[in-house]
């Protein structure tokens, strides 16, 4: 028998305000966001998370959060938000439901609190922080003012939640786990479509289905015109527009120059040309910022008020983000974690550096998505004058026979394996070295130790 399928979320389905909501995972970036969405809204909020003490700038707004232990919250609480990446016996949720207490996905809490808004949602299997953050941006430079959540933190904001006092709300829309398919979006956005999370999914059939069903929904809908999934995928929508460097994109950018200090940028749109400067290097972001600004212009965003819009933008936390940088080193953070986007991520670089050597240190995440694209992976780690791979970071997954970083330092000569203790001897490597350290998973703290040890600070343990 077919599953029923629920409806769409609304402000209906949370508590009351003022009620208490009580979070699973607090400290993650998602739930992060919509926690402090959640206190703007008027709720009270708490959460637990085993790691507790990485939830300062949420402690800041009054809301406690408890070791992952402590279950009393959960069982206290009028709602109780969970993530899907917890297992269905969590002893918080055991406690919640013992308890009567109401237990919600974090995706369907979402579209609970933006689905009643003129709701902006950016899909794709690439860009989409980056886009959410540009756009919501550029929007309230117009005086749209939105609420907008995203998967990174944004410098402007202190966080990767800005509140907003209009109509419009700009949410990044995650595929994993169908979790995009509880939003309602009046504006859809898809930067980007190919194979990713096929651990839910498992084809790619499946996965572009559920992009269709979300697409489908929305009253506008903006493509990307360079992405080859996208456009095919576009080929059913006959009245969407699109973005990007194609000649026959809707809206179309061009860079004018270019440095490490960010672009000079046109948007040609029905034979005008609309000039904006962008403060992040590399094609990949002046193709975010095109369709960021064409989604605010077709919201109604005052066109002349977004030429400086995103002068400041540098990126999003661990997009690009540049840790150290000095005439010998500079070390970089970066969340790439698929082919495509250590290709795009190089390129950033190489144009932003383009006298310096490139050092990639790279985290594979995941066993099924390195098994499924071994190949890629050493195809664009080529990409480096050097690449070495550290062990897989298992996230949710257990290990899969068979399947070890071996796949892709084997897949191709010049790239080797690596470990955190050979750390030092990367930073203090000979003339002058762009030093990448890419993927979703713990190696974030590598990269801010080696921007320590450039600084001259102690190799101490990561994570300290």
């Amino acid at each position: 028998m077919a599953m029923t399928e629920l409806a769409l979320p609304t402000r209906a389905d949370l508590p009351t305000e003022e009620q208490s909501v009580f979070l699973l995972g607090i400290a993650g970036a998602g739930m992060r966001a919509l926690a402090l969405a959640l206190v703007s809204a008027g709720y009270s909020v708490s959460g637990s998370d085993s790691d507790h003490r990485a939830a300062g700038d949420l402690v800041e707004k009054d809301i406690l959060v408890v070791p992952e232990s402590d279950t009393g919250g959960a069982a206290r609480a009028a709602l109780v938000i969970y993530s899907s990446a917890l297992p269905d016996d969590h002893a918080a949720l055991e406690a919640a439901r013992a308890a009567g207490v109401p237990t919600m996905k974090r995706a369907r809490a979402l579209g609970a609190l933006v689905n009643d808004r003129l709701l902006a949602a950016v899909a794709g299997t690439h860009g989409k922080t980056t886009v959410t953050a540009m756009l919501a941006i550029a929007a309230a430079r117009s005086g749209l003012d939105p609420l907008a959540l995203v998967g990174g933190h944004v410098a402007a904001w202190g966080g990767n939640m800005r509140p907003g006092t209009g109509d419009l709300a700009v949410v990044e829309a995650d595929e994993y786990d169908r979790s995009f398919l509880e939003l309602d979006p009046d504006l859809a956005i898809v930067t980007s479509l190919e194979a990713e999370h096929l651990d839910c999914y498992g084809d790619v059939e499946a996965l572009e289905a559920a992009f269709h069903t979300f697409a489908a929904r929305a009253h506008k809908l903006l493509l990307c015109a360079d992405d080859p999934g996208t456009i095919r995928f576009a080929t059913r929508y006959p009245l969407a527009r699109t973005y990007g460097f194609s000649s026959d994109a809707f809206y179309r950018v061009s860079i004018v120059d270019s440095d490490r200090s960010g672009q000079s940028c046109l948007l040609h749109r029905a034979g005008e040309a609309a000039p904006f400067r962008l403060g992040a290097p590399g094609a990949h972001n002046a193709q975010n910022a095109a369709g960021a600004l064409a989604a605010a212009m077709w919201l109604g965003a005052d066109s002349t008020r977004l030429a400086d819009s995103l002068e400041q933008f540098r990126g999003a936390n661990r997009r690009l983000q540049v840790l150290f940088d000095a005439e010998h080193l500079t070390v970089i953070d970066d969340y790439a974690h698929h082919p495509t986007e250590i290709r795009a991520s190089l390129q950033a670089v190489r144009s932003a550096w383009p006298a310096r050597r490139v050092v990639v240190v790279f985290q594979p995440h995941l066993f099924s998505r390195t098994r499924d694209l071994a190949g890629a992976f050493a195809e664009a780690l080529a990409g480096a004058d050097q690449s070495y791979v550290l062990p897989i970071y298992a996230a949710r997954e257990m290990p899969i026979p068979g399947v070890s970083r071996d796949l892709i330092t084997d897949a191709r000569q010049g790239i080797e394996a690596v470990d955190v203790n050979e750390l030092e001897s990367l930073v203090r490597g000979s003339g002058p070295t762009t030093l990448v350290f890419m993927g979703a998973g713990d190696v974030t703290e590598m990269a801010h130790t080696a921007a320590r040890l450039a600084t001259g600070g102690a190799s101490d343990a990561l994570g300290d």
